[in-house]
């Protein structure tokens, strides 16, 4: 009996990591399929208005007819959520779960984990360089009714949304953890952007197309930001200072 129970116990040490991973792996594929989806809407909008959707600060209740203008709500029409009450799956990665914190928990209409590069918000595509590089939104930490801006500006004025006035950005990546802010759940400080799938995320870029990366494979240049004395990319590192670095719009 005994050999029995150690031969289950192994064969479950074995099966279990692979089940994990499989269900991992689905749940990237799903998500990719939504950003996918998502990943036309920009062109949509785009043919229709000539630039980008409009550039904001972070946004409560994003999808609610209060709600100012914002990225996905006026996105929405786009990914067949014409209707104020319609839903919109796209906008959750299913291997998110919902954000305990109450003022950030996802409601019925307003639910997303997407992270908007604010960067490049408001501007014509012409305007950006290299369009297949940068990263117009990212995957977050946790499904919320709030819609997050990262990188976000630092100048919040609404001539510096409108583009005039020069602001200088920051938080393009979130090493961080619920000391830093109620929004996180985690105790330890750890990396919160595009790490929900293996330790990696899905990416939607200025040129609409998606793809997936691991969270430590990618810089402030694929923001299209750079470093304010060097004017260069700045590297990834795992660290609150790297987080909170201000770093200079490139174009």
């Amino acid at each position: 009996m005994l050999v029995v129970i150690a031969v289950i116990a192994l064969l479950m040490g074995i099966i279990m990591p692979a089940l994990n991973m499989a269900r991992d792996q689905g749940r990237r594929a799903s998500c990719m399929s939504n950003m996918r989806q998502v990943g036309v809407a920009p062109m949509m909008y785009q043919n229709e208005y000539e630039k980008n959707p409009t550039k904001t600060q972070a946004v409560y209740d994003y999808a609610s007819l209060a709600a100012r203008d914002n990225v996905l709500k006026l996105l929405r029409p786009f990914v067949s959520a014409e209707e104020p009450e319609a839903r919109t799956p796209v906008y959750a990665c299913p291997g998110l779960k919902p954000n305990p914190n109450p003022a950030y928990a996802p409601s019925r209409v307003s639910s997303t984990g997407y992270l908007v590069n604010s960067v490049v918000m408001g501007r014509a595509v012409a305007s950006i360089p290299s369009p297949g590089r940068i990263i117009a939104i990212q995957e977050g930490w946790s499904l919320s009714n709030h819609l997050w801006v990262q990188p976000e500006p630092n100048n919040r004025s609404a001539a510096a949304l409108e583009g005039r006035e020069f602001t200088r950005y920051e938080e393009w990546h979130m090493f961080a953890s619920q000391s830093d802010h109620s929004s996180w759940f985690t105790k330890e400080r750890r990396e919160q952007t595009a790490n929900v799938h293996s330790k990696g995320g899905n990416f939607i870029f200025c040129d609409d197309h998606a793809d997936y990366r691991k969270h430590w494979d990618r810089e402030s240049g694929d923001y299209g930001l750079v470093d304010p004395l060097t004017k260069t990319s700045v590297p990834y590192e795992p660290t609150r200072a790297s987080t909170t670095k201000s770093l200079d719009p490139a174009f």
